[in-house]
């Protein structure tokens, strides 16, 4: 807080030991609130003194303390629970970033932030058990804002088995919930089922985040588009050419959002030149790869081809092309040693996803 008695109140907390802060607390507040307040201001003096790893455990005595107390409390304590939530998942972020620093940038995120996971999942379990207030007033109201912290931990983690296990519960429906925690929540559906190849769920889920994400949010937007991009450029290849051609991103919206790692990609798939798809895949590797998205690009190669042999036929202007011209065009991209039977093999996989219309003739 900026307030000045408030912080004034925390460093007098700080200076303190454990013991005497907390003996303090529970003269000043009665039964578990006494915890809540002590462990929130050593975690807070501690982050502020770059005593990361102590911060969090205190924060996360704080977070259980609370729980005891939320058990007899209704939805318009969800604030404070919020902010509670909110400041174990950062601070446990920044202590494992802190780590993996001190370790050489080995990627071991196994610490505070797992743990802080495992909170978040007792809190979600106990949002889903309030049966004694009425809907009107239930604690349950808070749990979609506790799956989406839920979401964040263990996609930051690669954890996705436990994104999955997420439940919400029955009394309130996914449309009562806040649209912010919706769109958060919408986000992280689209990503699990873009890994999982549902690329139809992806594109209605992350659309859905997009479209109902304030364009002041530009940075919100932004990493919506990282995901939702990919996803629609290999879902509409099988459509008719108006609805495909306008899920190719323009270089306005690229500019816009400032997402410079896809315009090669998006040129040299609107062209066919395999050649630049390929440097693009390998210049952006770390972006894409960081995102999840490289393999989904990668799979767009046969899509890049498709537009090739289009050229190549638009060119020939007949409608029977020997496979000879589509040799020659993938060859003019760049890949001098490929074999007629290669080619033929792309034509055919083509073919059976229905991204070209057409039968090989073997006269």
């Amino acid at each position: 807080s900026t307030d000045s008695p408030k912080r004034q109140y925390v460093d007098a907390l700080a200076s303190k030991s454990y013991q005497a802060a907390s003996a303090e607390c529970e003269r000043a507040l009665q039964g578990d609130w006494g915890e809540v307040v002590c462990h929130a201001c050593l975690a807070a003096s501690g982050a502020k003194q770059g005593r990361l790893e102590e911060a969090c455990k205190h924060q996360e005595a704080s977070v259980e303390a609370f729980l005891r107390v939320f058990k007899s409390l209704t939805r318009s304590w969800l604030p404070v629970f919020y902010a509670l939530l909110v400041d174990l998942r950062k601070v446990a972020s920044d202590a494992d970033a802190r780590a993996r620093e001190a370790d050489g940038g080995v990627p071991n995120e196994s610490g505070c932030l797992e743990a802080a996971g495992r909170v978040m999942r007792k809190c979600l379990a106990q949002e889903l058990r309030d049966e004694e207030n009425d809907k009107g007033q239930s604690r349950s109201w808070g749990a979609l804002f506790v799956a989406n912290q839920c979401n964040k931990i263990f996609f930051r983690l690669n954890t996705l088995k436990h994104v999955k296990s997420l439940v919400l519960p029955q009394m309130v429906s996914l449309d009562e919930y806040p649209l912010a925690d919706r769109v958060t929540w919408r986000f992280f559906q689209g990503r699990v089922a873009m890994l999982d190849g549902m690329q139809e769920k992806a594109e209605t889920d992350l659309s859905f985040a997009f479209n109902n994400t304030p364009p002041a949010h530009a940075h919100n937007r932004r990493v919506i588009l990282c995901y939702l991009i990919p996803v629609k450029l290999l879902l509409y290849q099988s459509k008719p050419s108006p609805t495909r051609r306008a899920a190719i991103p323009t270089q306005a919206l690229l500019d816009k959002y400032k997402l410079p790692e896809f315009s090669d990609l998006v040129r040299a798939f609107t062209a066919g030149n395999v050649m630049l798809f390929d440097q693009a895949l390998d210049e952006h590797m770390d972006f894409f790869v960081g995102r999840s998205i490289y393999l989904l690009l990668h799979k767009l190669k046969l899509c890049v081809y498709r537009n090739l042999f289009k050229r190549a036929y638009n060119v020939e202007g007949k409608s029977q092309v020997k496979l000879d011209v589509f040799v020659a065009a993938v060859r003019a991209c760049g890949c001098k040693d490929v074999e007629p039977e290669q080619v033929e093999c792309m034509m055919a996989n083509l073919i059976f996803t229905g991204m070209v219309k057409g039968y090989i003739a073997h006269k």
